[in-house]
């Protein structure tokens, strides 16, 4: 270790390892989003200054030391309103929460917003200088510049934005109705379960439809997993980019194999009631980096 400082009105130690800097102590807490508040004033200011060093060509500037806060949602909130009041950014806010879209957000949700704008890279990397020089070159930003977290095991990519097919999936245009038609007979979230009658979590949607219905994958992607999974009964998972995966379960039957690549709009396999299932209907889930997601359509 070469070297170490405390910051104690941060509540945060920063360690810098050589030339890899890591995130080490937990967040501070955001009470409301009003524009008296110390710690919303606090936290624009140090995202204003970090925008302007990550958009500085001076390799001397050094950013703040990347620090989060944690925000309660509260009824009133929504995406929009969170990011304009705490000076974010759809890229930032999204990217650290793992938010699939604006409608993820619920009452009691919290957040995490740090204090600089930016993307996490969606794949899990080492901490070490190998990984910082060769993710500086591919977003062509100052190797300096970049933020490592050691709890999430991702480099934190100030002032990089969100690129097109990313925002296109947290607006909802990049997965496909997976069916021509269909009834949603259970929404995501909570529900009465049909067989037990309690409260529980579904994490999906269910299309109640005629059995032997031609099933679709969602978005372009690769065929993880084809067979039998517990409740699921008949199950296909595709993987796409971005850490995004589609799951269908209760099929009839299937049209594709593992390890195939498909087309957005490509028939992967039936309608059918296997499973843990009343009915025939087909189970859709969205998941995004193994968190489920609320799934959005405007392409149907």
């Amino acid at each position: 270790m070469s070297k170490s400082v405390v910051f104690l009105n941060w509540a945060v130690i920063w360690v810098s390892l050589g030339a890899v800097s890591h995130l080490i102590a937990g967040p501070l807490t955001l009470a409301n989003l009003e524009y008296s508040n110390p710690s919303l004033k606090n936290l624009r200011s140090e995202i204003k200054e970090n925008l302007r060093i990550s958009k500085s060509g001076t390799k001397k500037e050094i950013l703040i030391p990347l620090k989060y806060y944690e925000y309660k949602v509260q009824k009133e909130d929504n995406f929009f309103k969170i990011m304009a009041r705490t000076g974010m950014d759809l890229e930032t806010l999204s990217s650290v929460n793992e938010l699939s879209s604006p409608h993820d957000l619920s009452h009691g949700m919290v957040l995490e917003i740090p204090n600089m704008r930016g993307t996490f890279h969606p794949e899990e990397t080492d901490g070490n200088e190998k990984t910082k020089q060769i993710l500086a070159e591919k977003y062509q930003v100052d190797a300096n510049k970049l933020q490592y977290d050691s709890e999430r095991g991702k480099w934190f990519l100030p002032g990089i934005s969100m690129g097109k097919s990313e925002k296109s999936f947290f607006y909802g245009f990049g997965f496909q109705f997976p069916l021509t038609t269909a009834r949603i007979s259970s929404n995501f979230g909570k529900r009465l379960d049909p067989f037990t009658k309690k409260e529980t979590f579904h994490g999906g949607l269910d299309m109640a439809a005629k059995q032997g219905s031609d099933v679709y994958s969602s978005m372009e992607g690769e065929v993880s997993f084809v067979g039998n999974q517990g409740g699921y009964g008949n199950l296909i998972i595709i993987k796409h980019s971005l850490g995004y995966e589609t799951r269908y379960g209760h099929l009839l039957n299937f049209a594709v194999k593992q390890g195939q690549k498909v087309k957005k709009g490509e028939k992967i396999g039936e309608v059918g009631q296997t499973g843990r299932a009343t009915g025939p209907h087909l189970h859709f889930e969205i998941r995004r980096n193994s968190k489920r997601q609320r799934p959005i359509f405007h392409s149907h």
